[in-house]
């Protein structure tokens, strides 16, 4: 078995000047004022997040309160619509009764511009309205 390997060496003594109370001092009073900056940078940061939590919350209940309404005015207008169009239909078997194929022809046509008409049709611009509800590039925040 080979002999381990042995280093000898000499003992430095540091050249470097010793630190004073002084610079001690100082190095102290920079940790103590980085922590103070530290918490208050923090406690800021967390009141933002708040902010912007709550500011969630706003948006989010506008959301649901609106999808209230139009959850209504959907269920009213397909109500109106649906009894519509039922009489609509009874009036075409009226019409077919009569053998007139002038007043089939009216109630079809209704009953076609029923089936083109959309609940939501008097939106002005419907394009710029779906343009601002978000795309992929540019989605809704919430």
């Amino acid at each position: 078995m080979p002999d381990p390997k042995v280093h000898i060496g000499k003992v430095v003594k540091s050249k470097a000047s010793p630190i004073g109370s002084v610079d001690a001092f100082a190095a102290l009073s920079e940790i103590v004022s980085a922590a103070r900056e530290y918490g208050r940078i923090r406690q800021e940061e967390q009141t933002k997040r708040a902010a912007i939590t709550a500011a969630e919350h706003v948006q989010v209940d506008r959301i649901h309160a609106a999808e209230a309404v139009l959850r209504m005015y959907f269920d009213r207008t397909f109500a109106e619509r649906a009894q519509t169009s039922e009489e609509m239909f009874t009036r075409l078997d009226q019409a077919m009764d009569t053998g007139d194929p002038q007043l089939v022809h009216a109630v079809v046509r209704g009953i076609v511009d029923l089936a083109q008409s959309s609940p939501l049709a008097g939106i002005e611009d419907f394009g710029r309205f779906w343009a601002e509800l978000g795309t992929i590039e540019k989605p809704i925040e919430l």
